[in-house]
């Protein structure tokens, strides 16, 4: 006996990556569910093209939000969620055919996968990004987390799938950027109650040792131009937040 499987998308404008994502989530998926936030650009033909079982569109409130209502309208109990930019290596898709060969009837089970980023034109090896492990299959009456970034389903970290997640986060330094400061106005909403008065601490000391943290302690150095200016974003991340905290406090 085997295990459909139901593979979620989330999209918004992502017709520049989204092919190769398609296409690989076409071999392993019995069901291929787009959740598209409206896109303006050829988004839903390329996802039709390329082997989506269905396109739903709905307004987007977060990606929490979003995912679990991709959840309730998956047609299969167990789900695999992959983002429009990430790619299943042959080695994962592989692990996922032996996985749905198999019999899983325990909805409490969660399985991870392995990521690699690719920054820059680079893949990064280091800058606190060697160890990133997602969980993203497990049964469908799961739930994440409520907040606006980040979201996550709260489980310990599992021994991921054999295989890599590709993922294919950067475009160019200008879109870079831009997905820098959307996450920096939804992160300041989650850090809002937990947050007292901003003050140098936070617009200066934090973002300096975020860099110190991911180009130093996680050894960013050793991923060169890519890791220095990934850890110059992660820095510059952390100080947007709290100027946009400042602003909605303000507001």
């Amino acid at each position: 006996m085997t295990t459909p499987l139901s593979i979620i998308i989330l999209t918004y404008n992502e017709a520049d990556v989204l092919a190769p994502t398609m296409q690989a989530a076409a071999i392993v998926g019995d069901e291929v569910l787009v959740v598209d936030s409206y896109s303006q650009d050829d988004t839903v033909s390329i996802a039709k093209k390329y082997g989506a079982t269905r396109i739903e569109t709905r307004t987007f409130k977060n990606w929490a939000d979003q995912r679990n209502w991709a959840m309730e309208h998956s047609q299969h109990q167990w789900v695999l969620f992959i983002d429009a930019d990430e790619v299943l290596d042959e080695q994962l898709i592989a692990a996922l055919q032996q996985w749905k060969s198999e019999t899983h009837a325990e909805k409490e089970n969660y399985w991870g996968l392995r990521r690699i980023h690719f920054f820059m034109d680079h893949a990064m090896r280091f800058s606190g990004l060697q160890s990133d492990v997602v969980v993203r299959l497990f049964h469908r009456t799961r739930r994440y987390s409520d907040c606006e970034v980040h979201e996550k389903i709260n489980v310990p970290k599992p021994q991921p799938l054999p295989g890599k997640l590709q993922h294919y986060t950067y475009k160019n330094w200008e879109a870079w950027n831009k997905k820098q400061r959307t996450y920096a106005h939804r992160s300041a909403k989650d850090h809002e109650a937990r947050t007292g008065t901003i003050g140098v601490f936070h617009t200066a000391v934090k973002p300096a040792f975020r860099f110190f943290k991911h180009y130093v302690l996680r050894l960013g150095f050793l991923d060169g131009r890519a890791g220095f200016w990934y850890s110059i974003s992660m820095a510059q991340g952390v100080y947007w937040r709290y100027c946009e905290l400042k602003k909605l406090r303000h507001s």
